[in-house]
């Protein structure tokens, strides 16, 4: 019986990833840039996280192009495993395909910067890069 206490005990600690008071939440409007092979891309991300650590949410960027897509991910302890998708302007077939950025990124304590490594696969050979975004105050 004491086991079995201390096991539900050990269970109840503090918050998880998506839950109210989680340290390492991701939540608002986050501005940065993406560096792929040197070349800056100026971006911003919409993003909101769910029940288990979730991360759903739009991004855009609009220097020096324009493109905008889906955000997807999820918190890990301290880490955000990120997908982002979009319509890429290489052609597959007749089609356009559909590019894709994938990284593990750090989050700091109270979610106000993420950063690190991303692969973009934009319909050829990935390319290396990384991402660094901090949150805009609320009233941006």
């Amino acid at each position: 019986m004491v086991a079995g206490i201390l096991l539900v005990a050990g269970c109840a600690g503090g918050p998880g990833p998506g839950d109210r008071g989680y340290a390492y939440n991701v939540e608002g409007r986050y501005a940065g840039r993406l560096m792929i092979e040197g070349q800056p891309f100026d971006a911003t991300f919409d993003l909101r996280t769910g029940r288990g650590g979730r991360v759903r949410g739009t991004y855009s960027v609009r220097a020096p192009l324009e493109i905008d897509g889906n955000f997807d991910g999820r918190i890990i302890d301290d880490l955000l495993r990120v997908t982002l998708t979009y319509e890429g302007d290489q052609q597959d077939a007749g089609q356009a395909c559909r590019g894709r950025v994938e990284g593990i990124l750090s989050i700091s304590r109270g979610g106000g910067v993420v950063d690190g490594p991303i692969t973009i696969d934009d319909c050829g050979d990935p390319l290396p890069g990384t991402m660094s975004f901090r949150r805009m105050p609320a009233d941006s």
